[in-house]
């Protein structure tokens, strides 16, 4: 599992970086490929927090079976139970084993988390670069072509006059 997640972490990263090196797209193009490298890199981020979290729940769980365990041993012990003390003091260091092992992947985890924040970050930023750029050359054009404003607002016009006509039209057979 943990390997699946670095290795689809790995890919957004690497597809990230070479969406934001090739200019071919522009930059309207770059940023949309960017952009969804980021959400990918953002839900492989929420993904690992469950994991974290996951972790968590299972190294509480098995410290509380230990401490249950002990609790047994010690019980067993009193009334000189000597085969259920020993196996109450086998289970429980089962679970401090288990649960020593939680607390390791637990710290893999966390510092895999960062590194990962630390990958997203740095993506933020270079998104909003290229879509800052992206803005300003949209806004290089319009004053190039004041006309194009114009156009652009009729023909939107003229699509929303479209679909009402079309809702509208619809609203009447479905009336009859």
């Amino acid at each position: 599992m943990f390997e699946t997640f670095r290795n689809a972490w790995r890919q957004a990263v690497d597809n990230f970086w070479q969406e934001l090196q090739e200019d071919e797209a522009g930059p309207e193009g770059r940023a949309r490929g960017m952009y969804d490298q980021v959400a990918a890199a953002r839900n492989g981020l929420d993904r690992l927090d469950r994991e974290i979290s996951d972790c968590r729940r299972e190294e509480k769980a098995e410290r509380d079976e230990a401490q249950v365990c002990a609790r047994r041993e010690r019980m067993a012990r009193e009334i000189a139970d000597v085969q259920t003390a020993r196996l109450a003091a086998e289970y429980r260091q089962r679970h401090e084993e288990r649960a020593a092992v939680l607390a390791r992947k637990l710290d893999v985890l966390v510092a895999e988390r960062r590194l990962c924040q630390r990958d997203l970050d740095e993506m933020e930023r270079a998104l909003a670069s290229v879509r800052a750029a992206a803005v300003t050359m949209e806004l290089e054009d319009l004053n190039r072509h004041p006309r194009e404003v114009e156009f652009q607002e009729l023909e939107r016009t003229r699509r929303e006059r479209e679909a009402a006509e079309r809702l509208e039209e619809l609203k009447r057979r479905s009336r009859s």
